[in-house]
């Protein structure tokens, strides 16, 4: 594997496992943001350690950030930073998977980047707004299975399949450990 297969492969596979590894730790995290602005870590031993809602916003920050890597290696090493190769080369895929010959599938990928580097932004920028936003952060959650499902379940073959199958198993199953915990508290207060 030579350095524009790590950096074109190793984006994208490093930007799905920050998704999967941000969603386990919401999951694990508590179920409000800390009150009275309390510092991001806790003393444990006298040591500084991260909490679970921290962790998740660090994550979620590297995996917006090898996303967009992807996209510009994908854009240098595949494309030619050509937008026009790139639709070319989305429609051959859907119409080998699909039958049909449509690249607008390029624009949801762009869609993703931009929505998660917005969300990631956000969540520093304006952690308290961001932290309330819940409807907002679950319909942006449920495009990124969607997007994450078809870039690493259904266009792929072989070992990449299943190890983006995992991924999406893995986020499904932290959500539903979310809803589990969270179904018989009372709603948050605005």
């Amino acid at each position: 594997m030579n350095a524009r297969d790590v950096l074109l492969h190793g984006t994208v596979w490093t930007a799905m496992a920050a998704w999967a590894a941000t969603e386990t730790c919401r999951a694990l995290g508590p179920r409000q943001p800390r009150a009275g602005g309390a510092p991001a870590t806790t003393a444990v031993h006298g040591r500084p350690r991260l909490s679970f809602p921290d962790a998740a916003r660090i994550l979620w920050t590297i995996g917006a950030l090898s996303l967009a890597a992807h996209l510009a290696a994908a854009m240098q090493f595949r494309h030619g930073w050509s937008h026009a190769a790139a639709v070319a080369e989305t429609a051959r895929q859907t119409e080998a998977k699909f039958g049909m010959n449509w690249g607008g599938g390029l624009w949801f990928n762009y869609a993703m980047i931009l929505l998660w580097t917005v969300d990631a932004v956000c969540s520093w920028a304006a952690p308290r707004l961001h932290a309330r936003s819940r409807k907002w952060r679950r319909s942006a959650r449920g495009f990124f299975l969607f997007m994450w499902f078809n870039g690493a379940v259904v266009f792929p073959s072989g070992p990449v399949r299943w190890a983006g199958a995992l991924a999406c198993a893995v986020v499904i199953a932290a959500w539903w450990w979310t809803w589990k915990r969270e179904k018989d508290l009372p709603a948050l207060s605005a």
